[in-house]
């Protein structure tokens, strides 16, 4: 017969089956698994979101070097394919610190569509998430682009008061130079045209040959033209005919005379607007509002019947045509009527922001740039006029003037990113 347990025995095994202690440290164990797997998941999905803005922000940057290489230094595509994968490594960084590892990179650069596309090929490493079996995040990513496809058309008012004289007319035609450049390359791709007109100013303007046509027809002395005949249209883009003509010398004959530098029409002619800026000269005092003024007209479509035919403007608004006007200054508007007053200089200076106004309410975008300005009136008056807060330059010296027509010229010509 079997020997029955002892009763010592019985008891231990009937108390090891009831015994529950210990039961937390198993869960605990088994659910530590499953934390640690999520954290580490949660940790490597955190990077891969880091790593994507990251590589989203690599690719639009490279993508728009390329295309602004293209457009602005006449790059070869071996030339921007270089510069886009600089670029993105530079702004990606070696293996995306840590964080990213690119394993490839296409760019695609098609100049009859003036696009530039850059297609990255990466991944992200798993840290704790290759406990699940997930050894890398695959984030293949692209952007594209591409030339602004609009028209360009550009009105530069220009200051050649007395001033203006010595060095600064000096700083003022290298800027100018350095804005044409930008705006009209030397070999520029096809695509849109580009074309600039100046408006140089000083007590009155010189219209040149288009000065009687602003007079109505009446004989202006030296081509030079001052308000409208009914100030209520200095705010206008008027075509000048009835009170809307301009006043000439022979209605103002006390004015002060216009300055030698006539207004130039638009047009795409570089070699012309280089060397029409090397020859002005400077003298007379600050009709500023009439340099502004001239900056509209120079755009505005009711004056093309006034300029030639291949300065025409284009309509407003057209989907087609971005315009733009730089308004350029040294001083305070003080002149009105060819005289120079305190009493003119709220008047000048509300018939500037007026037609500034005018200008904006039709699409056209303004640029200000005061020059070594320091009159809190007058540098109110540009901030005013400027179609915004970042659009208003101050230089307080040669270089900073170049800086601020090179920054307005590159921001005319901005890329825009289409993906």
């Amino acid at each position: 017969m079997p020997t029955a347990n002892p009763p010592y025995k019985t008891a231990r095994l009937q108390g090891f089956k009831s015994d529950e202690r210990g039961t937390v440290a198993i869960i605990f164990a088994l659910s530590l698994v499953v934390l640690m797997l999520a954290c580490g998941l949660a940790i490597d999905v955190g990077r891969a979101v880091y790593a994507n803005t990251k590589l989203r922000a690599a690719i639009d940057a490279a993508a728009l070097a390329a295309a602004k290489g293209l457009r602005l230094q006449n790059m070869t595509a071996a030339q921007a394919t270089a510069l886009a994968n600089k670029m993105l490594t530079k702004n990606f960084g070696a293996g995306g610190g840590g964080f990213g590892d690119i394993k490839g990179v296409n760019v695609i650069i098609d100049k009859a569509k003036s696009l530039v596309e850059v297609q990255v090929d990466a991944e992200i490493k798993t840290t704790l998430g290759r406990l699940a079996g997930i050894t890398a995040f695959q984030i293949p990513k692209s952007g594209a682009a591409i030339f602004e496809a609009k028209d360009i058309e550009v009105a530069v008012q220009l200051d050649v008061t007395g001033s203006m004289g010595g060095s600064k007319i000096v700083d003022l035609k290298d800027a100018t130079k350095t804005l044409v450049d930008i705006l009209i390359p030397s070999s520029t791709p096809s695509g849109p045209s580009v074309r600039i007109g100046f408006a140089p100013f000083a007590a009155g303007v010189n219209a040149g040959p288009y000065a009687n046509t602003l007079a109505g027809g009446a004989t202006a002395p030296g081509g030079c033209v001052y308000e409208r005949s009914d100030t209520s249209y200095q705010d206008t883009d008027n075509y000048p005919m009835g009170l809307s003509v301009l006043k000439t010398k022979s209605d103002l004959p006390s004015a002060s005379n216009c300055p030698g530098a006539q207004v130039l029409p638009l047009t795409d002619d570089k070699a012309l607007l280089k060397s029409k800026v090397d020859t002005f000269t400077t003298g007379g005092s600050t009709a500023g509002h009439l340099g502004t003024a001239f900056s509209w007209y120079l755009l505005a479509p009711d004056w093309s019947g006034i300029w030639p035919t291949s300065a025409s403007p284009a309509a407003y608004k057209d989907g087609k045509t971005i315009k733009v006007a730089i308004l350029m200054t040294d001083g305070e508007y003080n002149t009105v009527g060819g005289k120079n007053s305190g009493s003119n200089a709220t008047t000048s200076a509300q018939f500037a922001v007026d037609t500034c106004n005018g200008m904006k309410a039709e699409g056209i975008v303004v640029y200000t740039v005061g020059f070594k300005l320091n009159q809190s009136a007058a540098i109110a008056t540009m901030n005013t006029c400027a179609s915004s807060a970042g659009n208003a330059y101050l230089a307080s010296n040669g270089a900073a003037l170049k800086q601020a027509f090179k920054s307005i010229a590159e921001n005319i010509t901005q890329l825009r990113l289409s993906q």
